[in-house]
């Protein structure tokens, strides 16, 4: 009875409510499938009869396939037991699409409606897994993409019949999990935990980080999080900023602790309201670690204020007097970074380091993918006694294509690269074929998208290894990432004469085990032939001959001991081809307005530089100034060449409250999204507010991405008319060009006040129009959107087939 007693009182105090039970879903119907093509995603297949947003399926309504039978699709109604759904698309002849066009022509976009019946207005939790986004009575929702568990999305209901449209995609036949149940909690915390390992008993700061869901329709202010009384902590009360209603914020915490014995330290969170209710409750386990296992370590990312962590594992045994080799290894999909650093084993010569990609899917490690490795490296060359000359870079399948990105793009910071069953690039590896805006988009306007895309093609870099060694292992069987990819790689290194070592294994497939390593580690990542050729290689800091291709200085601009300050053309190719000969420095260039060069590091006689032809003779001063110094808009063309890095710096999103109930609802709605969206893709923390909350503080912090219109968002009136877009009687205005109709724009432009800030505008001539703004939203990696794109409705049909303009800004003629 004791027992029973104390399993009650924890279900009471944990929940605090009892759960209610789930709405259950005896039948679909189901619509598809639809052809899909790799990053061609947002086409709405249901526009026909009012789109995703108002679907309602009646047997009267027709839709066309490429894959089915006469090219028609209704909608079929399917039973289920469960909140599993499997959809087998039994009569689609798949084996052809997929001898003519390969894994692309089983990629594959379906629908399934159902309805609920509510006794009363209420607020409903959804989980979900394989679904890509839902929509609930027309109102748009992020869903679960992968097999995560952790996400919860709070949805209103209404009294009555509520209509529901889970839009899910993939390959051949699909199956998706969909589950919705009632709520009375006002607030609860998500499992999606942020966490760090303990290791030393006097640690005395750990960072830590946990999503609070809003179960409510109203903003929730004034929270606090409580930790418990334990001996353990110091700081007892943490404020919670203001969360949307309906809305996750994940919170930063920093806790303090004063020193622990056990094993496991557990540390419980109240949340509070201002009135001291308790709202939820959870308790956060943390494991005390020994440098002889792989732990998980905290940092606070400069790009959003969020809490990451990356893998380590320590050699073994270690001596903090001692200088070590580093191996930083990059996950696969799926894969968790801690499982990445538990399948290699402890060496006594080198760190293995396992960064996150900031989540197991993450972004291939491009863009905030690459960023977080970024963080991770600057990290851990501060914190650990690594040797900056034996740098190694490896990974496996998405991380092996990682290592291609970020190696090629960095090829003097690494002694080596050491990819597996890495794919070479998004092009290649998924084609573009069957693209909507392949088929339907302007090749101009085609050509834009490709120029802000062009850093994702790992083989147009490969020229910059000609000093950095290659290992690359891939497993003869492998059907996930075919080896002709591999042998790509192999065959343009060994073209241009590069060091390159060619491990094809027979009868291995895309990962293996066995044979485990001598320490223990899996064969596909920790083998000793691989692990033998890095440990002989040393980074060559001074080559005095090289030639390197960039297009993105905000990657990198340091090569060697040359640094590319700026280009004449942002996003352009880029080319540099240097070469010491006696005391002379021969440097020529394409694309280059401004270059320093660290003649001093070479330590030998050097009297002039020979650049593109002109002489100059050497200064005293090492690095030596070449060109004019960038100016202000010069350095915001290289760290914004597209619209994707406002988000690569701390932003807020800013929602109109001026225009009508409904529309002010809308705006916030999409807000929401956008920041549960970089919560669950990018493990981020970004705050909403309203254009009324604004300040000149925030002001001068943040960039700002800003929904809405001048009519609705007090900062869009505001700050809009210092943009080149202009709002015209039918339509838009854009650098004096006149673009007629019901149009949406995604802008970016610096901030009149605070120019090293930049500001996003998100807005549409109509309510209509607004919708589609978000369109090309670019939280996702490798995306093609430039510095502004104007278009109408029908990209949700043909992509970039209804993009009116797109392009850059000249940032020079625009900055006082």
């Amino acid at each position: 009875m004791k027992f029973l007693f104390a399993g009650l009182f924890w279900l009471l105090t944990t929940s605090l409510l009892w759960p209610a039970e789930p709405f259950f879903i005896d039948s679909w119907k189901i619509l598809g499938p639809f052809m899909a093509a790799p990053r061609d995603g947002g086409t709405d297949h249901l526009l026909k009869y009012g789109g995703e947003e108002k679907i309602i399926p009646h047997d009267s309504q027709v839709f066309y396939s490429e894959y089915a039978d006469q090219g028609i699709l209704k909608w079929e109604e399917i039973s289920v037991d469960s909140d599993r759904v499997e959809i087998n698309y039994e009569e689609i002849d798949w084996n052809t699409s997929y001898a003519r066009l390969g894994g692309v022509g089983l990629l594959n976009v379906g629908y399934a409606y159902a309805e609920i019946q509510a006794d009363s207005d209420q607020v409903a939790l959804v989980s979900s897994q394989q679904v890509g986004g839902f929509y609930v009575n027309g109102r748009g929702y992020q869903g679960e993409p992968y097999y995560a568990n952790y996400q919860r999305t709070a949805v209103p209901l209404h009294k009555g019949i509520n209509r529901i449209l889970v839009k899910f995609a993939g390959k051949h036949k699909r199956s998706f999990r969909f589950q919705i149940e009632p709520t009375e909690l006002k607030a609860l915390f998500l499992e999606d935990l942020t966490k760090p390992d303990l290791l030393d008993p006097e640690e005395k700061r750990i960072l830590l980080a946990v999503p609070i869901l809003n179960t409510t329709k109203r903003w929730l202010r004034d929270l606090t999080v409580e930790l418990d009384s334990s001996q353990t902590l110091k700081e007892k009360i943490y404020d919670v900023p203001p969360i949307p209603p309906l809305g996750v914020l994940k919170i930063p915490l920093e806790i303090e602790l004063s020193g622990f014995s056990e094993s496991i330290i557990t540390i419980e969170l109240t949340l509070r309201d201002n009135e001291q209710e308790e709202l939820a409750r959870i308790p956060i386990k943390m494991n005390r670690k020994s440098r002889s296992e792989p732990m998980k370590r905290t940092f606070l990312s400069r790009v959003d204020s969020s809490v990451q962590y990356y893998g380590i594992r320590y050699p073994e045994p270690y001596d903090p007097k001692q200088q070590y080799a580093a191996i930083f290894s990059l996950h696969g999909a799926g894969v968790e970074a801690i499982h990445l650093a538990g399948q290699y084993s402890s060496k006594d010569w080198a760190f293995v380091i396992t960064p996150t990609n900031r989540r197991p899917y993450g972004f291939d490690w491009q863009d905030w993918g690459r960023l977080d490795f970024e963080e991770v490296f600057a990290e851990v060359m501060k914190e650990y006694p690594i040797d900056p000359d034996r740098v190694y870079l490896a990974g496996s399948s998405m991380g092996g294509q990682g290592v291609w990105h970020i190696g090629t793009r960095n090829p003097s910071r690494f002694a080596a690269l050491a990819p597996q069953a890495g794919w070479t690039g998004f092009q290649h590896y998924s084609p573009f074929t069957m693209q909507k805006s392949q088929m339907f988009a302007a090749p101009d306007l085609l050509n834009v998208r490709n120029r802000v895309m062009q850093d994702s093609n790992n083989l147009y870099f490969l020229e910059n290894l000609q000093h950095l060694p290659v290992v690359i292992t891939h497993g003869a069987e492998d059907r996930t990432v075919p080896t002709l990819h591999p042998r790509m790689f192999q065959k343009f290194l060994k073209e241009r004469d590069f060091i390159v070592h060619y491990r094809e294994l027979p009868e291995q497939g895309h990962w293996w085990d066995e044979p485990r390593s001598s320490g223990g580690g899996s064969d596909a990542v920790d083998n000793e032939e691989m692990l033998d050729f890095l440990k002989q290689q040393v980074r060559n800091r001074y080559p005095q001959q090289f030639n390197i291709r960039l297009f993105d200085l905000s990657i990198n601009d340091t090569f060697y001991w040359i640094r590319v300050l700026s280009q004449k053309e942002a996003l352009q190719q880029t080319k540099l081809s240097v070469e010491v000969i006696g005391e002379e420095i021969l440097l020529d260039t394409e694309n280059v307005a401004a270059i320093e060069v660290d003649w001093g590091a070479l330590n030998l006689p050097i009297q002039q530089i020979i650049w593109n032809q002109q002489h100059y003779p050497i200064s005293d001063v090492s690095p030596m100034l070449l060109g004019p110094a960038p100016d202000a808009a010069a350095q915001l063309s290289t760290e914004y060449p597209a619209l994707k890095s406002v988000f690569f710096r701390p932003f807020v999103l800013v929602y109109g409250t001026q225009g009508g109930k409904h529309q002010r609802e809308m705006s916030l709605h999409r807000a929401n999204q956008i920041a549960i969206r970089f919560w669950r893709r990018a493990n981020g923390y970004v705050r909403v507010m309203a254009d009324t909350e604004v300040t000149e503080s925030i002001e001068s912090e943040f960039n700002l991405v800003m929904l809405g219109n001048p009519e609705s968002n007090l900062m869009i009136k505001k700050l809009l008319p210092h943009t080149p877009l202009e709002f015209t009687e039918n339509g838009l205005r854009l650098e004096g060009k006149e673009y007629v109709g019901e149009l949406a724009a995604s802008i970016m432009y610096p901030h009149p006040e605070f120019p090293e800030r930049m500001l996003a505008f998100f807005t549409g001539t109509t309510t209509e129009a607004e919708k589609s703004s978000l369109h090309f939203l670019p939280i996702y990696s490798g995306s093609g959107t430039p510095h502004y794109i104007v278009f109408d409705k029908t990209v949700r049909q043909y992509g970039w087939g209804g993009v009116h303009s797109a392009g850059f800004f000249d940032f020079r003629s625009r900055l006082p």
